[in-house]
């Protein structure tokens, strides 16, 4: 994927931004506070498929498509922001890194918290480490028991091409 175009966003993009995240609650923890005064740099990256990214401090922070908004992993890996859980065994971590939707059988573990369609970070066991971003297909309480079939759409994951579009950016 190509940039097509990339920008320091001036105050009134930061205030819209802000407000943006406002509303959405998987993203209200994102402290742009530093931003509005100009002290924290925020850059927009356009690429050819109309994707934007938000870099902020020089780490990616926000993808943003048609549909929606979502935390990136850098933000994850971060600690920016923080996500409802779904825990899965180490068996499912090789598909899952080749990006892979999240099955009910590999799954040990879901917060309560979780409700259909919400944004949820998937994290190995051993390591308790963000593998993916994705969007939940069924309650939390649901996943722990479902035998079979998915439970997560993966949107994003380590090792995909906007991990590998950052490191070509120097990020």
């Amino acid at each position: 994927m190509r940039v097509k175009h990339r920008h320091q966003l001036r105050a009134k993009e930061r205030r819209e931004l802000r407000k943006q995240l406002e509303v959405t609650p998987a993203l209200l923890h994102i402290d742009l506070t530093g931003s509005s005064a100009g002290k924290t740099p925020i850059e927009r990256i356009v690429l050819e498929n109309k994707t934007e990214l938000f870099l902020i401090n020089e780490r990616l922070w926000l993808v943003r498509t048609k549909e929606k908004t979502y935390p990136s992993l850098h933000a994850l890996l971060d600690g920016v922001v923080t996500l409802p859980k779904v825990v899965v065994d180490m068996g499912a971590v090789p598909h899952i890194a080749n990006g892979a939707d999240v099955m009910g059988p590999g799954i040990v573990g879901a917060d309560d918290s979780i409700t259909k369609d919400d944004i949820v970070v998937v994290i190995d066991q051993k390591n308790q480490t963000p593998l993916a971003v994705g969007q939940a297909i069924f309650e939390g309480d649901r996943m722990k028991t479902k035998s079979k079939g998915r439970a997560v759409t993966v949107i994003m994951y380590v090792g995909d091409w906007l991990w590998d579009l950052m490191k070509s950016l120097s990020m």
